[in-house]
């Protein structure tokens, strides 16, 4: 039953944020006039978190994705879940960054939820394709027989035979040896 409804515990969370700054606008005190309205930002958080619950329950394979939407959108301030606003960055006169302590935390603790899928999406975004690798290898093998273009047959030989080299070098050297065998065989 946990393990069903864990990821829901950063959508609990946000809802009782969002709670907590509902009462901030319904509470009034008796002998205060105290005035508070909800910012376009409180309003995004608000309607962050219906999004939230209806994709949790009705779309569930959309979760996720809603989720990591609400992370990020939280962390560049543009929806707010608290009655005030907390955030760091830097400012350059009209030029600000700022990154909001409350979409921070929210996307530490989405990680922590789910650390090994984002690991592994992680690794497979930085890692490269294998086409990329075959073609970085193609053009380190150009390389080693631009290299070896005027190297004598018997010194590729002797590279091929003492395979000490790299292999880029060692497929250089045999590809140049093959090309000569056959240019050596043609009449």
């Amino acid at each position: 039953m946990l393990t069903r409804y864990r990821p829901l515990i950063p959508t609990l969370i946000l809802l009782l944020a969002c709670l907590g700054t509902l009462l901030n606008v319904l509470v009034t005190f008796p002998a205060e006039d105290y005035r508070y309205a909800l910012t376009a930002q409180q309003y995004g958080g608000l309607a962050a978190v219906a999004a939230l619950l209806a994709s949790f329950f009705w779309l569930r394979r959309y979760y996720k994705h809603v989720l990591v939407a609400c992370c990020l959108l939280a962390l560049f301030s543009l929806i707010s879940f608290l009655p005030g606003q907390f955030s760091i960055g830097l400012g350059f006169d009209e030029l600000r960054f700022m990154l909001s302590i409350e979409g921070l935390l929210l996307s530490l603790l989405v990680y922590g939820l789910y650390r090994q899928r984002a690991n592994a999406w992680l690794a497979a975004a930085i890692r490269p394709s294998e086409q990329k690798i075959a073609q970085a290898y193609r053009a380190e093998v150009a390389e080693f027989s631009a290299r070896f273009e005027r190297k004598p047959t018997e010194e590729l030989q002797q590279i091929v035979a003492a395979r000490k080299l790299v292999p880029a070098a060692l497929a250089a050297a045999q590809q140049l040896l093959r090309e000569r065998q056959s240019a050596t065989e043609r009449p």
